[in-house]
């Protein structure tokens, strides 16, 4: 669609992409909204009868203005813009729109489609791997956006997810590579080959937000009059939390609505939004009610665990035009100043009772300190009355050390929603129902036979979720209390507890003395089956032999097909590129921290991350002396004759060598101080001709500092530094660290003698949840808090949900 195209980068209406194998992800997001109907290529849109546009924005240098012209672009015919960007997601990051683009939002909200509001969908973020918050991704945490998480095809939460309140729905995604799909999607393919044009590997929350965009679309085409505000409240209505609830975290929240920081209210769904939509009247006004800032200035106690609450009673604005009784979304404006910042834990708390965590703990996020004005956004509450007493605990919840205490200075609540009920639906229309099943289907006369030619008494022992193909999880479990009989005996297998029996058997007790597995009363579990609650004994995930409790993230030990991730407790069918797969053990170990791969063993590095260079199986931040980097960002060894060199080349020698001079008169090098000119050494060139300096220059470690760096006036040179440079000047790293790749103290690479490497860091001791090996610090295994050595049964300490077996070392799940 030209009216929803532009191309910012070179200032034109062609948004084609550059077909450099680096620019497909806008083309494939687009193919998940928009893909024809009936093609025989790649797979058909969500909403395949709307049209897309496209806008080139981020092959270049994006700014604030780049940001606002993408967001305002054509809003009157524009109705869903779907960004799948933002902020580094690096865990240690908080940053949102700049002016002009906040004001984009504001004027897409307040102008765009008529009046009826633009809409925002965003993906919620993929830095899970670096335990990243959405909430300190202003984009994401918004009211005018649309926040949208992920969810693998079997329902969990995918390992780049980042947790936060601010997230309200979820859609489906890739997952753990080898064992969940990816989204399937159009690709960008220049040349127009048929095999080329498709992709089965489209990720992370990139993939998920276009769904939602498509689904979104879906919703207009059936109500066109819906206002960005309805859209809202139709996606909290609508989501499903079901297909998730195997996931841990989900509370109700005070409106009787289920809620979770991994998948907002749950799963979208695109026929429950239709038919919502079809019978929606629109939302009141939107009311802000806020409370006073509220200047604190108290002190955060720099002590590990330590809680500092906060509290405020909230009117709701009751009886002025801003008053607030059914509540959409909460800010809390907060300013403090923590050194680590990432340490502290914010959580608030609603007066019916739901908690909402605003911000989790970030280890990353080492080096800031300062929160100011940062609007952190919950939507838990949706529904709620704001009036009572409001709660904000602020918890010093990390591991990294604290040298001195905090201040909290003030703290502001903005409560958005109606002083009327929000939702008023039409009555349905005959033709909005719609055929729910194929009637052609055997199983479905089955089901209606069961149902309407059967005895009541029969239709009871019918278990209708086996008929329909469903796989029991421990919600279809009974508890530790066989069935009911008329007759109780009381010489009892050994096995039922003092109710008695209805027979001899370990099938026929009341309850068990011990444990229940199936319709039998046990000692113990067996192998291949953990313990839960009510005294059950039920089976490991298939993709666990062993397994400490349910899902696949519990896994002691794997089927005989799987690899086993040592440090998160997963099986899967080949082991990540950042993991050693050890196939005599079946194990997947992961590599040195300055390893990108490892195949040939853990601490061998195969290749290194971008900022690194690879010399003999390990990642250094320059090439040592003797060798000079190659174009395989390899260090490569220099001629004989060379200390340091620029390539593999006598002439390539830095001083140039002096072993090799003149022949007859005839010299092919010189000697430091003299320059090569006709085959002759020469101490200046003769006029006319221009001195040419060698292409890089080499700092020799020796070297003395003057003021920390040492500074480079000569042009056109590349400085090698032991160290790190910027520009022309070499730097020193930070103390401890033996070689880095930037100044600050979570950028090394290697240490100095008595301190380890963990997570960049020289330290004297590992950080409480790693453990000292010869080549470092290394994670301990996830069930692990502390630990004194690799796996899961070395546990001196448990995670957050388990408890220690202290004489196996291992973390059972609570």
């Amino acid at each position: 669609d030209p009216l929803a195209s532009s191309d910012i980068n070179d200032n034109d209406m062609d948004p084609m992409p550059r077909d450099n194998g680096d620019n497909k992800h806008g083309t494939r997001c687009a193919g998940e909204v928009a893909a024809a109907a009936y093609n025989t290529y790649c797979g058909v849109g969500v909403a395949y009868n709307a049209s897309i546009g496209g806008v080139r924005m981020l092959d270049g240098q994006v700014s604030d203005a780049v940001e606002a012209r993408a967001l305002s672009l054509n809003p009157h015919h524009i109705d869903i813009y779907s960004a799948s960007w933002g902020p580094e997601d690096d865990g240690k990051t908080v940053d949102g729109p700049g002016p002009l683009a906040t004001r984009a939002f504001l004027n897409g909200i307040t102008k765009g489609r008529g009046g009826k509001g633009s809409i925002f969908v965003w993906a919620s973020g993929n830095g899970g791997q670096h335990t990243d918050s959405c909430n300190c991704d202003g984009y994401t945490n918004s009211i005018y956006t649309l926040s949208i998480s992920s969810a693998t095809q079997a329902g969990f939460k995918p390992w780049y997810l980042e947790e936060c309140s601010s997230t309200i729905a979820t859609t489906y995604s890739s997952g753990i590579l080898g064992r969940d799909k990816s989204v399937a999607s159009v690709d960008m393919e220049a040349k127009l080959r048929p095999d080329h044009l498709c992709t089965l590997e489209h990720t992370g929350t990139s993939a998920s937000a276009p769904l939602a965009a498509g689904m979104c679309a879906l919703a207009l085409e059936a109500n066109p009059n819906l206002t960005w505000r309805d859209m809202q409240h139709i996606i909290v209505m609508s989501a499903n939390p079901a297909p998730l609830e195997k996931e841990a975290g989900w509370t109700i929240n005070g409106a009787q609505r289920k809620v979770s920081h991994k998948f907002g209210f749950g799963l979208m769904d695109g026929e429950a939004m239709v038919n919502l939509a079809e019978q929606w009247t629109s939302v009141p006004a939107q009311h802000i009610c806020k409370t006073p800032v509220i200047a604190e200035n108290r002190i955060l106690d720099k002590t590990y665990s330590s809680e500092t609450k906060f509290h405020t009673n909230v009117t709701g604005c009751e009886g002025t035009e801003s008053e607030v009784r059914y509540l959409e979304h909460v800010q809390c404006k907060i300013t403090l100043n923590f050194q680590p910042r990432g340490n502290l834990r914010l959580v608030l708390t609603s007066p019916q009772g739901t908690p909402s965590t605003l911000l989790s703990q970030r280890p990353r996020d080492e080096v800031s300190a300062a929160l100011n004005d940062w609007p952190f956004l919950s939507v838990h509450f949706w529904g709620e009355d704001p009036r009572g007493i409001w709660a904000l605990t602020v918890i010093n919840d990390g591991a990294k050390k604290v040298s001195a205490n905090g201040v909290f200075t003030k703290w502001q609540l903005i409560f958005y929603g109606t002083d009327t009920k929000p939702v008023n639906l039409r009555p349905p229309s005959l033709q909005m129902y719609r055929k729910k099943q194929d009637l052609s289907d055997p199983a479905f006369y089955k089901v209606l036979y069961i149902l309407f030619f059967t005895s009541v008494s029969k239709v009871k022992k019918i278990n209708l979720f086996e008929l329909a193909g469903f796989v029991e999880g421990e919600a279809g479990y009974d508890d530790n209390v066989v069935d009911d009989a008329v007759e109780v005996l009381y010489n009892c297998h050994l096995e039922c507890d003092s109710k008695g029996c209805y027979g001899p058997a370990n099938n026929q007790c009341i309850s068990c003395a011990h444990y229940k597995l199936n319709k039998s009363c046990v000692a113990s579990c067996p192998e291949e089956g953990y313990y839960a609650s009510g005294g059950l004994c039920l089976p490991c995930h298939v993709d666990c032999r062993t397994c400490t409790g349910p899902g696949y993230h519990n896994c002691l030990t794997c089927a005989p097909h799987l690899y086993y991730i040592t440090d998160l407790a997963l099986c899967i069918h080949a082991c990540p590129h950042t993991y050693y797969q050890d196939v005599d053990t079946k194990r997947c170990i992961s590599c040195h921290e300055t390893c990108a791969s490892c195949q040939d063993g853990p601490t061998l590095c195969s290749s290194c991350d971008s900022h690194l260079v690879h010399h003999s199986n390990s990642c250094l931040a320059s090439c040592p002396a003797g060798t000079y980097l190659n174009h395989h960002q390899r260090c490569a060894p220099c001629h004989p004759s060379c200390d340091t060199c620029i390539g593999g080349k006598i002439t390539d020698c830095l001083p140039p060598s002096r072993s090799a001079t003149c022949s007859d008169g005839q010299c092919s090098e010189c000697p430091p101080g003299l320059f090569l000119q006709n085959s002759t050494c020469v101490s200046g060139c003769d006029p006319g001709l221009e001195m040419t300096l060698p292409k890089k220059i080499v700092i020799p470690k020796h070297a003395r500092l003057f003021f920390g760096e040492i500074r480079l006036n000569l042009k056109n040179l590349k400085v090698v530094c032991p160290w790190y440079h910027i520009g022309k000047s070499c730097k020193r790293c930070w103390p401890g660290c033996l070689g880095c790749y930037g100044g600050r103290k979570d950028e090394c690479v290697s240490c100095v003698a008595g301190r380890m490497l963990a997570r960049g860091q020289c330290r004297l001791h590992c950080p409480r949840n790693m453990y000292s090996t010869s080549t470092g610090c290394a994670n301990c295994h996830h069930f692990c808090l502390t630990c004194n050595g690799g796996g899961a049964y070395s546990c001196t300490a448990c995670s957050s949900g388990r408890y220690l077996d202290e004489e196996s070392g291992l973390c059972y799940s609570c």
